[in-house]
């Protein structure tokens, strides 16, 4: 049996709402996933239109069940997390499992990245990972890879971090630090 303890309990409501944050600022109209759907899902929303599960953290979840219901139902999945809990406000991560050519793709430590409110939003890996970046647009119709990061210079991707983090907590119910 796994405890969830009430830390736990605020990092889930925490991601539960920054979930629902991001599918409203992308537009997206989400319902609960229905039963037709595996049971790994069931405490999910999905958006129809984009064809997409929109999960939030929970101390049990299996990444391993998630793939599964992915490759089953031939669904993208975007998972949100929060880093850690500080006060109210939790910085958040995302992981996308994606359903492409047959197979899972699994993106993760994905950041949030905007030019300026209500323009196009940008899903990009993070910069400190070491890895190659690669970054990602979301829109009402789902999820697309881009072939180029959507900044030209450094202080362009610095803002777009900023902006998006922000944008994000004032949607979620925050304030501006």
């Amino acid at each position: 049996m796994i405890y969830v303890s009430e830390e736990d309990r605020k990092r889930i409501a925490l991601a539960k709402e920054a979930a629902r944050a991001f599918a409203g600022m992308v537009g997206w109209m989400v319902e609960p996933c229905t039963s037709p759907m595996p049971s790994v899902l069931a405490d999910f929303e999905y958006a129809d239109r984009a064809n997409i599960v929109m999960a939030h953290w929970q101390k049990k979840l299996s990444l391993t069940a998630l793939i599964k219901a992915v490759a089953e139902c031939r669904t993208d999945l975007l998972l949100v997390e929060p880093s850690h809990v500080s006060g109210k406000q939790a910085g958040n991560y995302i992981t996308l499992l994606l359903w492409r050519d047959g197979e899972v793709q699994i993106i993760t430590s994905l950041g949030m990245w905007l030019q300026e409110p209500g323009g196009p939003i940008h899903l990009v890996t993070n910069p400190d990972g070491g890895d190659e970046m690669r970054a990602f647009m979301v829109d009402r119709g789902g999820i697309c890879p881009l072939p180029t990061l959507p900044w030209s210079t450094a202080e362009a991707e610095r803002l777009g971090f900023w902006t998006a983090r922000r944008h994000w907590e004032l949607t979620i119910g925050g304030h501006y630090a």
